[in-house]
């Protein structure tokens, strides 16, 4: 039986499960949305822990794309290590308030393995922004270990990015 189809428009495909974070932040939304655009910031905070993004590139416009390395921890053995990089396309820049993007998952024999939509809303409350961001999975699935840690990812990638505003870097 042939692998499932990569939706190519994530949009307009139906998903098979969603993730849905929501985090308040210490930090405006302008500063926010520039941690999620600029690819400086997003190799100090990208990944979950024991993960590192070593380079990103960033094309902020409605159909600009992006991709960010993935670097694995030592102690998971490299026959686990199933994407070397994410990247997509931008579909919605709403600076500060929206940014909607595809999310894929690549490695280098196979190329592109799965396919998500990560969709950001940052609104400004008095504590400073609460992110909303919601993650669609489609068929094909990514692998159970990754889609069972995702909840855990986010949440660890969300302590780097607090970190992170927390320094100032870039404060507005």
């Amino acid at each position: 039986m042939p692998d499932p189809q990569i939706p190519t428009d994530l949009r307009r495909a139906r998903p098979s499960r969603q993730l849905v974070v929501r985090r308040t932040l210490t930090a405006t939304p302008w500063r926010v949305f520039e941690a999620f655009t600029d690819p400086e910031q997003l190799k100090q905070w990208w990944w979950p822990s024991g993960f590192t993004a070593p380079a990103a590139e960033v094309d902020l416009r409605v159909g600009g794309a992006y991709r960010i390395a993935m670097k694995w921890p030592e102690f998971i053995p490299e026959e686990a290590h199933f994407s070397h990089y994410m990247g997509g396309e931008y579909y919605e820049v709403d600076r500060p308030h929206r940014l909607v993007m595809s999310g894929r998952a690549f490695n280098e024999q196979q190329g592109e393995l799965f396919a998500t939509l990560i969709e950001l809303t940052l609104e400004e409350v008095p504590e400073g922004t609460l992110l909303t961001m919601r993650q669609s999975y489609f068929e094909p699935m990514p692998p159970e270990p990754g889609l069972e840690g995702a909840e855990q990812g986010w949440a660890e990638q969300l302590d780097k990015l607090e970190r992170l505003l927390g320094a100032g870097v870039g404060d507005q």
